[in-house]
């Protein structure tokens, strides 16, 4: 019988992921063109080097031991290649493929940026929903809600990366005004994906006030350009008008 607890994860996730999205927010906001469409490519492409980073440091290497007891309580004990492989290339080439699909059955041109596009956006869905694995004993139910909580998540963290430089750059200037979105988005994700890991697979997550610093405070700064939209919402649900 595989011992249901799990060995201690690190307690400095926060300052790493922050250290990572400092990072990609400097680096896209020193490469920023001007053009928002750029923008929104770069801001992918730096969420894909984000979860790498995030996956070799955090999961892999200071949460080995964590990770590999999930990986035995996942498999049963049954921990090989064959399962490992299916585990991580499965997913993206579903999603990938799925991606692919609807690029041919729209009215896109698929080029080299949009076949880079459609990849990166794939991985990003596949490391978000990745921890998910870990709510493989509680039911499709439980997997379903999680996986419609980070779609919410990522479409206000893409939304807000439009929505933020528009707000702050007069204030504070274009570039800074990129760099601080990429890193608030940036952030976002990462520390979604480390709430799901320590909650779903290390179950070593209960604490609310964590939850709120990991992912409540970056999901309320990126839903800032939103809240009049909201608050009009809400009125006109009480008032009528």
């Amino acid at each position: 019988m595989i011992n249901s607890e799990s060995p201690a994860v690190p307690t400095i996730g926060i300052p790493i992921n922050i250290g990572i999205s400092v990072a990609i927010g400097i680096i896209l906001g020193l490469v920023y063109s001007g053009a928002e469409s750029g923008f929104s490519n770069g801001l992918m492409f730096g969420l894909v080097g984000a979860f790498l980073l995030q996956e070799i440091i955090l999961v892999q290497y200071l949460s080995r031991d964590a990770n590999v007891h999930f990986q035995e309580r996942l498999f049963e004990g049954k921990v090989n290649h064959s399962n490992r492989f299916y585990m991580l290339f499965f997913p993206p080439a579903l999603l990938i493929s799925i991606g692919f699909t609807i690029a041919i059955f729209s009215s896109v041109e698929i080029d080299l940026a949009m076949i880079v596009r459609i990849i990166c956006v794939s991985l990003i869905i596949m490391f978000g929903i990745d921890p998910l694995y870990g709510l493989y004993a509680r039911g499709i139910l439980a997997v379903f809600g999680a996986s419609i909580v980070y779609i919410l998540i990522l479409q206000a963290g893409f939304n807000g990366s439009d929505e933020i430089p528009l707000l702050i750059s007069p204030i504070v200037g274009v570039i800074p005004a990129v760099s601080l979105t990429s890193t608030i988005v940036t952030y976002l994700l990462l520390s979604t994906r480390w709430t799901y890991y320590r909650l779903f697979c290390f179950n070593q997550m209960n604490n609310l006030a964590r939850v709120f610093v990991d992912t409540g405070l970056p999901l309320l700064l990126v839903l800032i350009p939103f809240l009049p939209k909201f608050f009009g919402i809400l009125s006109f649900i009480y008032l009528g008008k």
